[in-house]
């Protein structure tokens, strides 16, 4: 049997299902089930007693128009309600590599709960969705069923022009009644640094309303603009319309302020365009 066709044979029989289609649950980045398909270059390891097979070399896994791909894919299977041969679990190693209509997630392994509809990678993870960028050092989280994805370790998200850098993000997300999915909440927490063209902001916490293009800034809460510089507990800002309000907590609000130097004053000269003495 050659390795193209060995992997069609075995899937058809595990997942009791004509060639390789089963009717199993979804993969990230889906509201609905529907059939997986599974195809690889290399070899399938068909382990019954343990109910798992392993895909090896190049593996894919395609539902509709979200597809997996990495060196290895392992999918856990039992059976269902129905009697039927369901998968629950698929973990992935090596160039992980998720991607949807409108959506790509990123990393070195991982793993997805069917049930739970819950994607974790590590690895250096990153998760776009739209111009949307999320990326992370140790682990990032997405659960379609609350439509929210967590990046821990050295965290960092872009926005247009906006970036946000914090030990923890967690992003909320919402359908924007076609495809895709939109961000509408971002909340920052450890170390948090919020750049955008014109201002700096630090803090220990921050939450970022998308659609109104509020931020609330707790904890040691510094704001930099040029030379500026403004230090107090809380703020709350309106980045529309530039406005913004800050508390100083027992510390009182305090702020360093550089005056600008006035421009050279222009030599006044005749109409010869020699000056005037």
């Amino acid at each position: 049997m050659s390795a193209r066709l060995a992997p069609l044979v075995l899937i058809g029989v595990v997942l009791g299902a004509a060639g390789v289609a089963a009717q199993t649950g979804g993969l990230p980045f889906r509201d609905d089930s529907g059939p997986i398909e599974i195809a690889v270059d290399g070899s399938v390891e068909w382990q019954q007693e343990k109910r798992v097979f392993i895909a090896r070399g190049n593996a894919r896994a395609r539902q509709g128009d979200v597809t997996l791909r990495a060196e290895v894919i392992t999918a856990h299977y039992r059976t269902g309600k129905d009697g039927g041969t369901e998968i629950w679990r698929i973990d992935a190693e090596g160039a992980v590599r998720i991607s949807g209509t409108d959506q790509v997630a990123t990393g070195r392994k991982g793993t997805y709960e069917v049930d739970k509809q819950l994607l974790v990678l590590t690895g250096k993870p990153k998760f776009t969705s739209g111009s949307d960028r999320i990326s992370a050092s140790r682990s990032l989280e997405y659960s379609q069923v609350r439509r929210r994805a967590v990046a821990r370790g050295d965290a960092v998200a872009v926005r247009n022009d906006r970036t946000i850098k914090a030990e923890t993000l967690t992003a909320t997300f919402e359908s924007d009644g076609k495809e895709s999915d939109k961000l509408k909440r971002l909340v920052a927490v450890g170390g948090v640094v919020f750049t955008s063209p014109d201002e700096v902001f630090h803090a220990d916490r921050a939450d970022f309303d998308v659609a109104s293009e509020r931020l609330k800034l707790e904890g040691s809460v510094r704001i930099s603009q040029g030379g500026n510089e403004l230090r107090g507990q809380s703020a709350e800002m309106n980045l529309k319309t530039g406005t913004s309000r800050m508390q100083g907590g027992k510390g009182g609000v305090q702020g360093v302020f550089v005056p600008t130097a006035p421009s050279p004053a222009k030599e006044n000269t005749g109409r010869g365009g020699k000056a005037k003495n």
